[in-house]
């Protein structure tokens, strides 16, 4: 008499099994996507510190070429081209570099893009299996050949 019933607890007990199984591998998965997707938001972010650091230290240094050709500006006339073509250089590299890490921001995309991505069908496919039909008639045991 209580054949049926434990068949169906096993059974439940089975299914349960699986459905947690599958969730956990689900998640493993989705967790190594967001640990490759942090660590590639972690490499760009020391590329654009790398290309802060080094424009502003080229401005830096243009500024300091400012104001030694300042100082030479009053002295013989060709000393202010020797000054004047560095300082420019520096300027310009310095500008260069900051426009550079600031469109290495701006394309950078959002951050876990992909995870929240694969969330987002994760989300779909359990909401289409859940508001499947689902038939109420048991299934019957096929006997073995």
């Amino acid at each position: 008499m209580n054949a049926p019933q434990d068949s169906e607890a096993t059974g439940l007990k089975a299914s349960a099994t699986r459905v947690a199984n599958s969730a956990m591998e689900l998640l493993r998965t989705r967790l190594e996507l967001a640990s490759i997707e942090l660590a590639e938001e972690r490499e760009r972010l020391y590329v654009r510190l790398g290309l802060l650091f080094s424009g502003v230290l080229l401005i830096v240094f243009g500024v300091l070429g400012v104001g030694a050709l300042l100082m030479v500006y009053f002295w013989d006339t060709n000393r202010i081209a020797a000054i004047l073509a560095p300082t420019l250089v520096c300027i310009a590299m310095g500008a260069l570099l900051l426009q550079r890490s600031s469109a290495v921001r701006r394309n950078g995309g959002i951050p876990f893009a992909a995870t929240l991505a694969e969330l987002d069908k994760d989300r779909a496919a359990i909401t289409a299996q859940m508001s499947a039909p689902q038939s109420t008639k048991p299934q019957e045991a096929t006997p073995a050949p």
